[in-house]
């Protein structure tokens, strides 16, 4: 029986050791295939380099070149495109010189075909020709650059390390910067995704199920905890509102929000919030009314092309908020026609509550900028506001004072 065990254990102690060389050898691996390569590391790290050329003795001139320069190179050498096809699909090489004109093929074609096949490595395009027109091609074929074999020295060969050192480089990087991108996207989709799913729908049920038993639906319950329960639905929606305007940001951030753009009156706009944000005010007893501007003047224009359902998202989030830090006084929303001397359709939202620190105005419409005001929600009103505001070819502001109210402006291009 221990003997059984020892064996069991050296097998595991070998699998294990193997599979950590494996792991070992596919690391390294991948490190190669990934490595920058720095020109001040080319004198001590030995480059694998493979020189594609027909010409025996184009191809010593390069041998000769590297000897003399101050990097170490293993080089491999290649007489057609058969061969280097077959060299590159079983080795790795850190950069691949390459003949303008080959026995089985073009050279153009063969860069082309390494390009396709996902090979990111330097490749330096060898010619005996001059034509600026050649040089132009191979670079739009895929080649880092090119080198003229009646120029090939170890100065020579060096410059154009550092040209194509430079170009990798800055391609490694864009790469780099775009995965990193399109991995950070995917984790915000899947985040935002979860947490609509996750957050959103329990608290509609909950809500649901809290209306029902207010209404009695379950059986008669008392005054009191009807009112604590009006508590915790506005609390909830206060959460839901705060997980839709997270979700509406990634969507403006992302790029991916779709406007459906239609004329219609910004009157007709205005009335309606004030028809249905009116029981807000009356419950803090604050007047709230509109005005409308220069309705009277010669080619005075109310109309817009806009998204509608957006914009009126933005007057409910700036009325809301004003209801929410007033509380007394009124909240007043104006609107200004556009007309000839004035060609911008004007919106603003007066208040005489608690205003705004004078700290808080320049960052008021970034992301998760919460005011001073203990009743501060999540800070992404406002950010949403100028988003839909900027989407429309408009422009948003604040003034305000502490103790004296605030007034939001916005102004938009109209129809």
């Amino acid at each position: 029986m221990k003997d059984e065990t020892t064996n069991n254990k050296s097998n595991a102690d070998t699998k294990l050791n193997v599979n950590v060389e494996i792991t070992a050898r596919n690391l390294k691996k991948e490190t190669l295939n990934n490595e920058t390569l720095d020109i001040g590391t080319l004198g001590t790290g030995i480059l694998k380099v493979l020189v594609v050329d027909d010409d025996p003795v184009d191809r010593m001139a390069v041998r000769r070149a590297f000897k003399g320069s101050d990097f170490q190179a293993e080089l491999m050498e290649a007489e057609n495109c058969a061969a280097a096809l077959s060299l590159i699909s079983t080795q790795e090489f850190n950069c691949i010189f390459v003949d303008y004109r080959l026995p089985d093929g073009n050279g153009l074609d063969l860069v082309k075909r390494l390009r396709q096949q996902g090979i990111r490595v330097p490749i330096i395009s060898l010619t005996g020709q001059s034509s600026d027109q050649i040089a132009v091609e191979l670079m739009k074929a895929g080649a880092s650059d090119y080198l003229s074999k009646s120029t090939v020295s170890p100065g020579r060969l060096r410059q154009v390390f550092q040209n194509v050192l430079r170009v990798y480089h800055a391609e490694k990087a864009a790469e780099l910067a775009n995965r990193q991108r399109e991995e950070l996207l995917q984790q915000k989709e899947e985040f935002i995704s979860r947490m609509t799913h996750d957050l959103q729908t329990p608290l509609v049920a909950a809500n649901r199920m809290l209306d029902l038993i207010r209404e009695d639906a379950f059986g008669e319950v008392p005054d009191k905890v009807k009112q604590r329960m009006g508590v915790i639905i506005r609390s909830n929606e206060d959460l839901l509102l705060m997980v839709r305007n997270i979700v509406e940001a990634y969507t403006y951030d992302a790029n991916a929000k779709h406007f459906n753009l239609i004329p219609f009156e910004m009157t007709e706009l205005v009335n309606e919030i004030i028809q249905e944000l009116s029981s807000l005010a009356r419950a803090k007893s604050l007047e709230f009314k509109s005005v409308i501007i220069d309705a009277e003047v010669p080619q005075a224009s109310f109309g817009l092309k806009g998204d509608r359902l957006e914009l009126k998202r933005l007057l409910t989030n700036l009325v809301g908020n004003s209801l929410k830090f007033t509380d007394q006084g009124s909240v007043v929303l104006k609107v200004a026609a556009a007309t000839p001397e004035t060609p911008w359709l004007t919106i603003q939202v007066q208040d005489t509550g608690s205003g705004i620190a004078p700290d808080d105005q320049p960052m008021l419409f970034e992301r998760f900028r919460r005011g001073q005001h203990k009743r501060s929600n999540s800070g992404l009103g406002l950010y949403l506001c100028r988003q839909i505001v900027e989407a429309h070819g408009g422009q948003i502001s604040v003034e305000s004072k502490l103790g004296s109210g605030s007034t939001f402006t916005v102004k938009l291009p109209p129809a």
